[in-house]
């Protein structure tokens, strides 16, 4: 593959736009795993996607949703080593980190030592990333929730993963302990919203 083609499937488009936030999220992901690694990723992009993620991105910005898709695309052509489903999770986890974390533009929403207060802010963390789609918290006791998106947007099964990570890796941040989230429905395989069923101690 020549450095100015994608590793993405060419033409793919999800509507939609994203905060720069995730994009520097991803950014920042990919600069830990070494400027080696993270090079060969940008250079496997289009020309244009170059241009874009080489220039200023700014964290209150809007980015097409497409150029995410097409850069975590690519990212787990080159970096998977046969395990797309732990790097999806690990840039979930990543992004939680990075914009949760003491440092983070999201840090004001963490509410340490009560992880279903945080889940209950996740629509409006949502709605303030996303420009199509929204997502639902419903509470099932104390230390369970579901978290739910819904929209009629193109979906990619693989954003689902990184969903389960940000979940834990936020809620393990708010003080939750043997967090575990499971995706119980999916808009991938037909279903009418993709669900995750969060439960920690």
């Amino acid at each position: 593959m020549s450095d100015s083609s994608s590793a993405s499937t060419p033409g793919t488009r999800i509507a939609g736009k994203v905060k720069g936030t995730l994009l520097l999220a991803r950014l920042k992901y990919l600069e830990a795993q070494g400027p080696e690694k993270s090079g060969r990723v940008v250079r496997h992009l289009s020309k244009a996607d170059q241009e874009s993620l080489r220039g200023i991105v700014l964290q209150s910005g809007w980015y097409p949703a497409d150029l995410l898709l097409r850069l975590e695309m690519t990212a787990a052509a080159i970096l998977a080593s046969g395990d797309r489903t732990r790097l999806f999770l690990d840039m979930g986890r990543f992004s939680a980190a990075t914009n949760l974390g003491p440092t983070g533009v999201q840090r004001a929403f963490v509410r340490e030592g009560d992880p279903q207060r945080f889940l209950a802010d996740v629509p409006r963390m949502y709605a303030s990333q996303h420009s199509s789609g929204h997502r639902a918290h419903e509470p099932k006791g104390e230390r369970a929730a579901l978290v739910r998106t819904l929209g009629d947007e193109e979906l990619a099964a693989e954003d689902c993963l990184t969903t389960i990570g940000w979940l834990q890796h936020a809620i393990e941040i708010c003080g939750g302990k043997s967090v575990s989230v499971v995706e119980t429905r999916c808009r991938a395989r037909k279903a009418d919203c993709c669900e995750f069923r969060c439960e920690w101690l």
